[in-house]
């Protein structure tokens, strides 16, 4: 229902049509208009296509933490918990070239925020390479001089690989503690990425991606790293993680055409009433 902007909220309980595919959101209000308790749910502010236009809003709700620890007299009930939420926003390698990036993150910086950004980094933007659109080619080495150090605030900077998972549950809890208890502002640099399906359609990345680099991306994929890591810590067998693949392309599939014909079915039934109204009309 996300795919047509179906306005039936019980099809699309989201956000009833009103964001893309992708846009998560979650619901602030009750039906009748008040506040839900925020405290007691995760929340999610709803992405927007503009390219690094998200990164305003994440630096106020990290503000807004903020604020609820610092300043007395503030209504929290229902919204904080001594200001130790932290805000958690991400970003691709390409967007951070984006002036609204480059503002948001010195603000950050100055006002101390627990904000953590992650930027996730496959080397591309679409289809053009790093090396034409970042100095250096990566956006956490010309971001070093906002490290904090023992004389001056800034940044805490962590650089993690995309398909290694032990590193990465370390690296955010680390990441996760230091925003909550010091609002001090985190950036996660997740290298070695990939990008297995280019853009779009019409975006095909065996356009322009050499050999070598397909091939680096077929042995680097995220899922398969992680199925390499679960069979290498006994988590799983290979013929149970078989099977479990198996059993979700079933279940994908089924899903596809029970969506589909969710889809046509009051389409056909308006199609029907219409017919039989106008056949009514001719007297057949």
């Amino acid at each position: 229902a996300g795919l047509y902007a179906h306005t039936d909220i019980e099809k699309e309980p989201m956000s009833a049509g009103r964001q893309m595919g992708g846009h998560f959101l979650t619901h602030s209000l009750n039906e009748d208009g008040s506040w839900k308790d925020l405290t007691r749910q995760k929340n999610s502010s709803a992405d927007i296509s503009p390219t690094a236009g998200q990164m305003p809003r994440l630096l106020g709700l990290a503000q807004a933490s903020k604020l609820y620890r610092n300043v007395k007299g503030i209504n929290t009930e229902r919204f904080s918990v001594n200001g130790n939420e932290v805000a958690w926003g991400t970003i691709g390698n390409a967007s951070t070239s984006e002036g609204i990036f480059f503002e948001t993150f010195n603000a950050a910086g100055v006002m101390q925020v627990p904000m953590v950004i992650s930027v996730w980094d496959d080397g591309y933007g679409i289809s053009v390479p790093a090396r034409y659109q970042t100095t250096k080619e990566n956006i956490s080495e010309i971001l070093k001089g906002f490290q904090r150090d023992e004389t001056h605030n800034g940044y805490e900077i962590f650089v993690v690989r995309g398909w290694d998972y032990p590193t990465l549950v370390e690296t955010y809890e680390k990441a996760g503690k230091i925003a909550r208890e010091s609002h001090v502002p985190v950036l996660i640099h997740v290298t070695e990425l990939t990008q297995p399906q280019g853009h779009s359609t019409s975006g095909s990345h065996e356009r322009y991606k050499s050999e070598e680099r397909l091939e680096w991306e077929r042995l680097h994929d995220c899922n398969l790293k992680m199925r390499q890591w679960i069979i290498s810590n006994g988590i799983a067998g290979e013929e149970e993680l078989a099977g479990i693949e198996k059993h979700i392309k079933k279940q994908v599939r089924e899903g596809k055409k029970e969506a589909w014909t969710a889809y046509l079915a009051p389409i056909k039934a308006d199609k029907n009433t219409v017919v039989n109204t106008l056949n009514a009309l001719a007297g057949v």
